[in-house]
């Protein structure tokens, strides 16, 4: 979606042709279509996926080939090995003996094409290399004919690239759909709606809402649109009389968190709190239980461990603190720095943990040697992280993934020298801000379902970081929400020489940096309005959700942290601070 000035609204006559980006306004002209015409019309778009797709349903024997359908077979069948091995029986019903001859050789010339491709594949996944996994997914596909490989480009293209380089996979799997279309077209609108790309957004609404059915995908386009016009009331109107909400509750969480944050918009925040709470409802999954998230850790954090050799990696850092506590716009500072390489909630340590532990091993073949588990554990979550490092030259490595902090205890048994970066926001906007957002699940997000059970969480997280980490410390660097704002150079001085780095402007420049970036949490829009935004702080309006269990678990950390009540951040208070 380039240049969506030049997208075509009529499938153009033979020998012409358009691009995929034109394509994008034949949307409604074919996309869920399975007519013949329809795979005929799709030969006009000059993509080799959309072709292979279409080529492959003429060559049904109920389709028929004609002039401009079997040259472009002919033309095609050079990129597919999947096209070539549908297209011989079909030249054979026809008679075209000639044909399928140059074909077979075609075929013939072409072996092996797939075993190597998938032998590239293999590296690419290996070593995070996503935007080569997603096209060797697309020639994987030209070459099997298996959907699945597009769906894998499209994903992997989604959630690891920015928007402009993952659109062209999100259009293809739109284009090539003739059942199950509303999923790719809700795949489309959320990217576009999580990288902020406004005007893409409504380009491709338009021309869903002149499909039929789809009837989730086209409330979505309209009240995310009255949402961006600050048109909340019309907004919720529309969610209540179309009937959307009802649609969407046991499917997906985002409209109930559209309509969530139009009441909070309007200041309606026992309303707002109501569909938070449905919101939540509609994410949860019932095989993640909050109370078993806790026991693993403090079952972790008693395990046995001899003291572990020197860690030779003392220039590889953490960055944690608390989900929503302003990691994020740390995190993309410090990237910005050419000498330090971040990692951004990568899974390496917990991912890592059941291999460690119960994998078949030689020397414990009853996976009782938890020392040698644990130094096992510790390889591979070096061996995990360095997929991820994107600055080979990296003089400083950053794990930046915020609950990571929940296993401080265990992790001082395996990184004992590890040094830490720790954010900290108040405590209550910490806890509201991620029981607002609509988080994959994962055994330690299924706490923020629960404003209690998030709570519970962000009190065992502190309470065990401040018992490994009591007073003054050389290896934790904190870092306060609100300063890192209000005065970011400062702060971000502060932690790139506890790094020991020489401070460089590039790190000014962290909004450039992160448009490059494909956005990989929630916080990213506003990392990328850069400063302007000032402290964001909300809780107040939604007191009444705290009731005396949460404040109890909450208040000493407010209190600890210099956090007053009333006035906010007391600036004379806190022993967190760093000297």
């Amino acid at each position: 979606m380039s240049n969506p000035v030049n997208i075509v609204t009529e499938v153009p006559k033979a020998p012409d042709e358009v691009t995929l980006d034109q394509a994008l306004g034949l949307i409604p002209v074919l996309a869920g279509q399975s007519s013949e015409q329809s795979f005929k019309d799709r030969l006009r778009i000059h993509d080799p996926v959309v072709r292979v797709f279409s080529l492959n349903a003429l060559c049904a024997p109920d389709m028929r080939f004609d002039y401009e359908s079997l040259a472009m077979a002919m033309h095609v069948m050079r990129r597919s090995s999947f096209l070539r091995q549908v297209l011989v029986p079909k030249l054979l019903r026809q008679y075209r003996f000639d044909l399928a001859d140059k074909v077979i050789e075609a075929e013939r010339a072409a072996a092996g094409d797939a075993e190597q491709l998938h032998g590239r594949l293999m590296v690419a996944q290996r070593y995070n290399k996503f935007e080569e996994q997603a096209e060797l997914h697309v020639k994987l596909y030209l070459q099997t004919g298996d959907a699945q490989h597009l769906q894998e480009a499209s994903t992997v293209a989604r959630e690891r690239l920015p928007w402009r380089r993952a659109w062209k996979h999100a259009l293809r799997m739109i284009l090539v759909q003739t059942d199950k279309l509303e999923r790719s077209l809700l795949a489309a609108l959320q990217m576009f709606d999580r990288e902020n790309a406004r005007s893409e957004f409504l380009a491709l609404g338009k021309l869903v809402c002149r499909l039929e059915g789809n009837k989730l995908a086209r409330s979505y386009v309209i009240a995310q649109n009255h949402y961006w016009k600050k048109e909340y009331q019309k907004c919720i109107e529309f969610l209540h009389t179309s009937r959307a909400l009802e649609v969407s509750e046991k499917e997906t969480p985002l409209l109930p968190n559209l309509a969530a944050r139009c009441y909070e918009a309007l200041g309606n925040f026992k309303e707002a709190a109501v569909w938070y709470d449905k919101q939540n409802l509609a994410n949860a999954d019932e095989k993640y239980v909050p109370s078993k998230f806790l026991e693993e850790l403090d079952t972790r954090a008693s395990v046995r461990i001899k003291p572990m050799p020197k860690d030779p990696r003392s220039n590889y850092c953490i960055m944690t603190g608390f989900p929503r506590s302003g990691t994020t716009l740390l995190e993309n500072a410090l990237n910005a720095h050419p000498d330090i390489a971040t990692c951004e909630e990568t899974s390496s340590l917990v991912g890592s943990l059941g291999t460690a532990y119960t994998s078949p091993m030689d020397q414990d073949p009853k996976a009782r040697n938890y020392s040698l588990r644990a130094f096992t554990h510790r390889q591979l979550y070096y061996q995990s992280l360095e997929r991820w490092i994107t600055k080979p030259d990296a003089k400083i490595v950053i794990d930046k993934t915020p609950i990571i902090s929940a296993n401080i205890k265990y992790m001082e048994k395996i990184f004992p020298e590890k040094r830490y970066i720790f954010s900290i926001r108040h405590p209550y906007d910490v806890v509201l801000s991620n029981w607002k957002q609509t988080y994959s699940q994962n055994p330690a997000m299924a706490a923020f379902n629960d404003i209690h059970d998030a709570c519970v969480l962000y009190n065992h997280v502190m309470s065990d970081w401040f018992e490994v980490f009591p007073g003054e410390t050389d290896r934790v660097y904190y870092v306060v929400y609100d300063e890192l704002v209000t005065d970011f150079r400062r702060v971000v001085e502060g932690a790139i020489d506890f790094l020991g780095l020489e401070w460089t402007d590039e790190v000014l420049k962290f909004t450039e940096h992160s448009a490059n970036r494909a956005v990989r949490t929630p916080s990213y829009a506003n990392v990328r309005k850069g400063l302007t935004l000032g402290v964001q702080t909300s809780w107040r309006n939604f007191d009444f959700l705290f009731d005396r269990k949460c404040r109890e678990l909450l208040d000493p950390w407010t209190r600890r942290f210099g956090y007053d009540a009333v006035a906010g951040l007391d600036a004379d208070a806190g022993n967190f601070h760093q000297k």
